[in-house]
C-alpha cells in the first residue's frame, strides 16, 4: 500500500514538474519535508521495523523513475538530469531512515 502512495505522489510531482521531472516541482520541498517529519513521528510512535516498512517502499519509486530515466534515450541531449532526480531521491530514502533513526532517540529518551 506504501509503494503505491509513494508511485501516486511521485505521478503528482511529475505531472506539476517541469519537463516531468518529478524533482523539479515546485511540491517536491514539502513533500520532503512531511516525508522526514511523518519519519520522526512513526520512529516514535510504532516500531522500527514498522516505520522503515512504511517509509521505504514509499520513497522507493523516485529513484526507480530516475533510473527509468536514465536508461532511456534522449534525442535532445537533456540526459544528465536523471542523475540529480537519483541523488535527491536516494537522499530521502536515507534521510527518512535517519529520521526513524531520530524518532526513535525521541521515544527512548522520554521513556522510564
Amino acid at each position: 500500500m506504501s509503494f503505491v502512495a509513494g508511485a501516486i505522489s511521485t505521478w503528482m510531482l511529475s505531472a506539476t514538474g517541469t519537463d516531468g521531472d518529478f524533482f523539479r516541482s515546485l511540491m517536491y520541498p514539502w513533500m520532503f519535508a512531511a516525508v522526514l517529519l511523518c519519519a520522526v513521528i512513526l520512529g516514535a510512535t510504532v516500531s522500527v521495523r514498522g516505520a522503515v516498512a512504511a517509509l521505504v517502499p514509499f520513497s522507493l519509486p523516485q529513484p526507480l523513475v530516475a533510473l527509468w530515466d536514465g536508461m532511456t534515450p534522449h534525442p535532445d541531449g537533456d540526459g544528465g538530469m536523471w542523475v540529480l532526480g537519483f541523488v535527491t531521491s536516494t537522499l530521502l530514502l536515507v534521510f527518512s531512515i535517519g529520521c526513524v533513526a531520530i524518532g526513535v532517540c525521541v521515544r527512548l529518551m522520554f521513556r522510564r
